[in-house]
């Protein structure tokens, strides 16, 4: 009898706990998913196909990939969420280091500074444009919290920049766009934090 009421207690409690674990609070669950995106955007995933695809998952229209150039950036914050009904209002904060300009593969320093860019966050089903350039589509049951607005234009790590430079060096049509990579490098490697 004592253990057919604990069992009962406890199928109880779980009732009433799983959903608030699986869901999270209105506030973590749409900064979870920005943050997912601020992470794969610093690990360069916006780079590649596969990369990009799981980046516009993240959206409710992805938009036109935007490669014409590459910030870097030594660390990110997301704020705090400001919430309305259906909407969460975020912010993050970059310290951008520099940028390099895709098809000619020039690095610019710039100085370590704060830069700001605000997000919104819809909670929605509406289906996730997948493949290139959003051609496909991917239907969703419950709703989700998905980034409103298209995707900026990517915010690399100095590794991942790195990573970005030799590929364009790699890649590269002419021989200054090639000396070019070849300076981006030098230029991030000397962007690493010294370790010790």
């Amino acid at each position: 009898m004592d253990s057919a009421v604990a069992t009962g207690i406890i199928a109880g409690f779980a009732l009433l706990v799983s959903p608030a674990t699986t869901r999270g609070s209105p506030q973590e669950i749409p900064r979870q998913v920005l943050e997912q995106y601020c992470e794969l955007d610093a690990q360069g995933k916006q780079l590649t196909p596969d990369g990009w695809n799981q980046v516009a998952m993240l959206f409710i229209t992805a938009g036109a990939p935007r490669l014409d150039k590459v910030v870097i950036i030594k660390d990110f914050v997301v704020s705090n969420p400001n919430l309305r009904e259906g909407k969460a209002e975020f912010y993050v904060e970059y310290i951008q280091l520099g940028m390099i300009e895709s098809s000619t593969a020039k690095f610019l320093h710039l100085p370590p500074v704060k830069v700001r860019a605000g997000f919104d966050l819809v909670l929605t089903n509406k289906p996730v444009g997948v493949g290139p350039g959003g051609s496909g589509t991917k239907m969703l049951g419950s709703p989700q919290w998905r980034i409103d607005g298209a995707i900026p234009e990517p915010h690399l790590t100095v590794d991942a920049a790195i990573r970005y430079a030799v590929h364009l060096r790699d890649q590269a049509p002419d021989e200054s766009t090639r000396r070019h990579a070849e300076a981006a490098i030098a230029a991030l490697k000397r962007l690493r934090p010294h370790s010790g």
